[in-house]
């Protein structure tokens, strides 16, 4: 079987989920994208569904992107149990394949707690090809209309970091996020976007990416805006241009379909990934 026919089944399995077993799916999305940057055509297809079933918890997602004829395709699911009210453990399994027949394959193990306002995740995900192992440790804590989240992943002693915000009013977005890794705050970069809701359809999506080294002096910024076709579905297109004297002078454009229904991941690793992609569409391309 092909990474296409995998994806379609995979996304198909997640799009019907909903029909299928709606009182315990707390979210589904189907997400499609296409980028063109500097005539380099670029294409995602994703799809996530998060399931309860009493103190049970599963979740599913599958990816596929494709740049120039070249993909690469992963599965991952996780499957955990409430010891008591809000703190879970949950085993996980993942299966990627990119290009020229590089598979891995990998498994591990999760605890998290969370409520309504706060929660924490410790995971440990071992590798087998790569025969390596991995550590993340990530949270995030809401007060009113803002939430603060960060992460930390040590991989065979490389560690990589970020640090988040997130401000959500009724008709105005505002997300920050900075990454950066062992070698310092200015190896990374930092991504800052904003969203209007002019109303209920239409909404205006500003956002820039930026090294840290050179805070605002090199980066890419994107304009664009999303339009809610039906309460679940949605269009959204971007325009980005790059800045700055130490990076490729460049332009190019996405855009993505959705089908989202449900707010709020279940496992905590998914939400914090969530913010951090909320801070630029390029993540769309990206998040893989």
């Amino acid at each position: 079987m092909s990474n296409v026919q995998k994806l379609s089944l995979a996304l198909a399995l997640v799009s019907t989920a909903g029909a299928a077993a709606a009182d315990g799916l707390t979210y589904s999305n189907v997400e499609a994208v296409y980028g063109n940057i500097e005539e380099l055509d670029v294409t995602r297809l994703n799809g996530e569904a998060d399931y309860i079933m009493g103190q049970y918890s599963f979740t599913g997602s599958a990816g596929l992107v494709s740049a120039e004829g070249d993909d690469a395709s992963i599965l991952r699911g996780t499957a955990g149990y409430a010891i008591i009210p809000g703190l879970n453990v949950y085993g996980l399994l993942s299966y990627s394949q990119a290009e020229g027949g590089n598979d891995e394959t990998s498994y591990g193990l999760g605890a998290e707690f969370q409520n309504n306002d706060y929660g924490v995740a410790l995971e440990y995900e071992k590798f087998d090809d790569a025969d390596v192992d991995s550590v993340t440790l990530a949270g995030f804590y809401g007060f009113g209309a803002s939430t603060v989240y960060g992460i930390a992943n040590e991989t065979d002693n490389f560690g990589s970091y970020g640090l988040g915000y997130k401000y959500d009013a009724a008709a105005f977005e505002a997300n920050i996020a900075s990454l950066w890794d062992e070698d310092g705050f200015d190896a990374g970069a930092t991504a800052f976007s904003g969203a209007y809701d002019v109303n209920a359809k239409f909404t205006v999506l500003a956002s820039v990416l930026t090294t840290n080294d050179n805070f605002l002096d090199n980066g890419i910024y994107t304009v664009g805006g999303s339009y809610n076709l039906t309460d679940t579905t949605s269009v959204e297109a971007n325009y980005g241009q790059s800045f700055g004297s130490d990076i490729v002078d460049g332009d190019g454009f996405t855009l993505a379909l959705s089908f989202e229904t449900g707010a709020r991941r279940v496992r905590v690793t998914d939400q914090v990934t969530n913010y951090v992609t909320d801070t630029t569409p390029l993540y769309d391309l990206l998040d893989f």
